[in-house]
């Protein structure tokens, strides 16, 4: 298995892992189902990420394809917190056929690596409540509970 820095070659690739997470978390919560023309919205958002010094977007190649991939970036918090400048890890994904080797370890060494290259001292992120295996994963990462997310549905979709 080798981790290597995304290319614009590869966001097909991380759009169908995409997908496959995307799917997997609506079925937890209805509240992650994706927009009509999510394909193209994350493709470029994907495309903003590969050349931006504050992002780093990794694949997992195994057996000749992608696998697994990880977003991180550098983000700020508003001017009134003593630590503004933060880690926040967005997405690692291991397509199911390959889980349990070790690739979602390695996205997220090679990501923090990178974080702490960049001076990052403090490095966040989001999972959601009813994903057990990753909270399991996050936690034995050396990741811990220090906030939660609450939300509140108002309308319907579409604010209806």
């Amino acid at each position: 298995m080798e981790i290597t820095p995304a290319r614009a070659q590869d966001i097909d690739a991380i759009l169908d892992l995409w997908g496959e997470l995307a799917a997997f978390h609506a079925d937890l919560d209805p509240a992650f189902t994706p927009a009509a023309g999510w394909r193209a919205a994350y493709a470029g958002y994907l495309a903003t990420l590969l050349g931006r010094p504050d992002a780093r977007v990794l694949v997992a190649h195994q057996e000749g394809r992608i696998v697994g991939y990880g977003v991180a970036r550098i983000t700020f918090l508003p001017p009134f917190f003593a630590e503004r400048r933060r880690g926040f890890i967005q997405d690692v994904f291991t397509n199911q056929g390959y889980r349990r080797r070790g690739i979602a370890r390695r996205l997220v060494s090679d990501l923090l690596a990178w974080l702490r290259e960049e001076t990052v001292a403090t490095v966040e992120l989001t999972v959601a409540i009813n994903n057990k295996e990753a909270i399991r994963l996050w936690e034995s990462l050396g990741f811990r509970p220090y906030m939660q997310h609450f939300k509140l549905a108002l309308a319907g979709p579409g604010g209806r």
